[in-house]
């Protein structure tokens, strides 16, 4: 510490002091130099005399002005306050530098009204001291009387409009306004009146600051590096990351550039985050400020895995993580299908100053929210949360100097939303209303449009969302997800060199969206081979059609797609049930080639049946064409139908079959089928067998829904009697509620139980008619769209020939692609 006489010599003096009688005096040479010391900075030496003397000589003014000045100067604003009111009232006004220290103490202590009388009376005694005016600018600002503040700031910049001080205190009156630009004018204005003042500058430097502009505060700050500790360097640096941060999650002009900035960002976090960490305590907080901006660069970089890591990283070395970060980590979470972790986040965000959000970042919060609540299957209090964003989103918004009110997107969004959400709980009838509304409200919007053509497609109508799409791609030629939805709706209407280019372009350009990640999910699906098996058993039943403890099984494996259009299959079955007339037994094989293009799936095969006499050939042959999203039309033929019954075959009795059918399908709630089979056996028996069945959707919540299946179904035969049975004509009627409860839903993971109930009638040429009644009970289970099995066992009890039959059977089904 510099001083102006040896340390020796003050210590000599001031041991003087504490040992000299209260009447003592210190000689004028002793005190000027302790003054002088203190002027110097060191200022201990010179308060301990002071603090003597004044208990000594309590009325020397020049000694109470030097003792407030000095405790000033040491930060004891306290001790220079006790000082000045142990001479109240003096009998003269204080020196100006005395009564400005004295304000600055009152001010320090939050003292405003002593600190303002003081700046006043400053004012009032020196009016060409501007820096009592500035003072109390200063102090209203800090007695959060801003307005005066200001009002007294612009007064004394039309008074004196070149002094700098008077800019920094208007500049400093202006923090409290929401907008940083006026802090900042004001700075500036100041910094041109007094380049090389170093407190200007800084101040100057503290407005960039303040108005967000990182980048600018930390280029002046190296450009005077004295001017500024490291701390404050340290913070400006991480400002500006902070910043290249933010600009790396905005839209970016060319796709190439898209994660050029978040790059860079993390390239400087890689650097900057170990270099702080070898500064020690000292750069702590710095390097916790860091670790937790450098999560959100990552999310801006789209590694999801990598943000993750890094929070609960942070949590586990017990670090608090600012709320600014937590969505874009509930965000990632969400995007790594951990919904549950997600929602904690985003109550959290929502819970903690989430009124000082913008508009924007609020509904974003909602909607994440509601996101989370919908994949973890919490569809009541999803509901909750969207009804209360779009609450909260007017439909129109007004800007400030505009006299007309203008559309606000934000209620658009939260309206598209709100409709997506009644898809996601099955509704699609009321999704399609209300996005359909949404679009005729605002065509132009590709997002909209998107959605719609995704609920088309899932509701069975491809065609139609292809009409939609290509509106949008007109729009929007690139976008992500039109692309996306047009490579899902391509595979539906079996466009698998279109879906093929689709998959490839955003897998190359886009590989980080989930949209692509979902299409390329559904073409590696569709590029599997596939294995089905359906299985069935007789628990206890003595069926005239197919015996008592009958059992069946038959396999067929599909290539994977050969030139897009091809698959192979070969497959293998076989039958057995026990008759009055013996056992019948029934293998068969079958290979051939199904092609699948645009409207239309053809199948051919050759077969070969053994049923106990003999292995003989058979062919079939069956296609089916979709004249539009409603109506489909097919037919088929067969020799040696594998639908013959198997007493028939046990007797050596096979048939040929044709087919035609039309279905229309007016939506995924409603289903209706119209078939016409003629069949030829080979005893002379010509059978032609009509059915009409259809499904009517009658209930629907997002984890039970209940379906009408009606079914009618007629035979006439040519002949009657016989081995097998083959009544001259018989009708049945049967409808059954089924309804299908959601155990367990994880994404494409579901597993779901059926209930089945119905009651019918039967009616048979000259054996009257009689009741069906149908229980059943069964259980499906399909994983990741790859594996689906499903298991029912069905009661029934209906007549054959005018006598009762009952029988239980267990049914299986397997679908598997590899």
């Amino acid at each position: 510490m510099n001083t102006s006489m040896p340390l020796g010599f003050l210590c000599l003096v001031i041991a003087g002091l504490l040992s000299t009688p209260a009447s003592a005096a210190v000689s004028r040479a002793e005190y000027d130099a302790l003054i002088r010391a203190a002027r110097a900075g060191n200022y201990e030496p010179a308060l301990i005399m002071l603090r003597q003397h004044g208990v000594e000589h309590p009325m020397d003014l020049r000694a109470a002005y030097d003792h407030i000045l000095i405790a000033t100067w040491a930060g004891n604003n306290d001790e220079a306050i006790a000082a000045y009111e142990a001479i109240q009232p003096a009998p003269n006004h204080p020196p100006a530098d005395v009564l400005i220290a004295l304000a600055r103490a009152y001010r320090d202590t939050q003292r405003w009204d002593y600190a303002l009388d003081h700046y006043r009376e400053g004012r009032r005694l020196f009016p060409r001291q501007s820096s009592f005016a500035v003072g109390e600018i200063m102090t209203l600002a800090d007695a959060g009387r801003a307005d005066e503040a200001i009002a007294l700031g612009k007064e004394l910049i039309d008074e004196i409009p070149d002094d700098a001080d008077a800019r920094l205190a208007l500049s400093y009156a202006y923090k409290v306004r929401p907008s940083p630009y006026p802090v900042l004018q004001e700075a500036d204005h100041a910094r041109t009146l007094a380049p090389r003042k170093t407190y200007v500058t800084r101040e100057y430097i503290d407005a960039l600051q303040h108005a967000g502009l990182a980048q600018a505060a930390l280029t002046v700050a190296r450009e005077h590096p004295d001017l500024l500790n490291d701390a404050k360097m340290r913070q400006l640096e991480a400002d500006y990351l902070a910043e290249v941060t933010r600009l790396a999650a905005m839209p970016y002009r060319l796709e190439s550039e898209r994660f050029a900035t978040a790059d860079r960002a993390l390239a400087d976090y890689e650097r900057l985050i170990p270099a702080w960490e070898a500064l020690g305590p000292a750069a702590s907080a710095d390097v916790t400020r860091l670790r937790a901006d450098r999560l959100q660069a990552l999310h801006a970089r789209s590694r999801m895995q990598d943000v993750v890591d890094g929070y609960e990283s942070l949590v586990a070395d017990g670090i608090s993580v600012p709320r600014y970060v937590l969505n874009d980590v509930a965000s990632a979470y969400l995007y790594l299908r951990r919904p549950e972790e997600a929602q904690d986040l985003y109550r959290q965000v929502m819970g903690d100053g989430s009124q000082r959000d913008n508009p924007s970042e609020r509904l974003s919060n909602e909607t994440g929210l509601y996101y989370s609540l919908i994949e973890s299957e919490q569809f009541d209090e999803a509901g909750n949360v969207i009804q209360a964003a779009r609450a909260g989103q007017p439909t129109w918004r007004y800007i400030k100097g505009v006299p007309q009110r203008v559309p606000n997107d934000l209620h658009l969004y939260s309206e598209q939303t709100a409709a997506l959400g009644l898809f996601y709980t099955d509704d699609t009838a009321g999704a399609q209303a209300r996005l359909k509304d949404l679009v005729d409200r605002a065509p132009t919007n590709v997002g909209l449009r998107t959605s719609l053509a995704n609920v088309y497609a899932s509701r069975g109508w491809p065609r139609r969302a292809e009409k939609q799409l290509k509106v949008a791609e007109a729009l929007e030629p690139q976008a992500v997800e039109v692309k996306a939805v047009q490579g899902l709706t391509a595979l539906k209407l079996q466009e698998w060199r279109q879906a093929e280019i689709l998959t490839q372009d955003l897998a190359t350009r886009f590989p980080e969206e989930l949209a692509t990640q979902n299409l390329q999910r559904e073409w590696a699906l569709h590029n599997k081979a596939e294995l089905r098996v359906e299985a069935r058993r007789g628990i206890a039943s003595d069926s005239p059609v197919t015996g008592s403890g009958d059992f069946g099984i038959e396999t067929v494996l599909y290539s994977a797609p050969l030139n897009h259009n091809w698959r192979v299959f070969g497959g293998a079955g076989y039958a057995n049930g026990d008759f009055d007339e013996g056992s019948g037994n029934y293998r068969w094989l079958r290979t051939g080639a199904e092609w699948r293009g645009r409207d239309m799936t053809a199948e051919m095969e050759a077969s070969t049946h053994n049923y106990g006499y003999g292995t003989k050939p058979g062919a079939r042959m069956s296609v089916a064409y979709d004249l539009s999203d409603q109506w489909q039309v097919g037919a088929s033929a067969e020799l040696r139908s594998r639908d013959t019954p198997l007493r028939a075959l046990r007797n050596d009795i096979s048939s040929n079959a044709a087919g035609v059918y039309a279905r229309w399908r007016q939506s995924d709630h409603r289903e209706w089928r119209f078939s016409l089979a003629p069949s030829h056996f080979s005893d002379g028996n010509n059978r032609l067998a009509a059915t009409l069945s259809g499904r009517e959707r009658i209930y629907t919540r997002p984890h039970l829904k209940a379906d009408l299946n009606i079914n009618i179904a007629a035979t006439r035969n040519s002949q009657e009697g016989g081995p097998y049975f083959n009544p001259r004509s018989d009708l049945e009627v049967l409808p059954t509620l089924n309804l299908t409860h959601t155990l367990y839903r994880r994404y494409e993971t579901v597993w779901e139980q059926t209930f089945i109930l119905g009651i019918g009638a039967y009616k048979q040429q000259d054996f009257g008619t009689g009741a069906i009644a149908v229980a059943g009970y069964g259980m499906r289970y399909r994983y990741n769209n790859a594996f689906d099995i499903g298991a029912t066992v069905l009661g029934i009890s209906r007549p054959y020939d005018g006598i009762r039959e009952r029988e239980v059977r267990f049914m299986l089904d397997m679908s598997f692609r590899f």
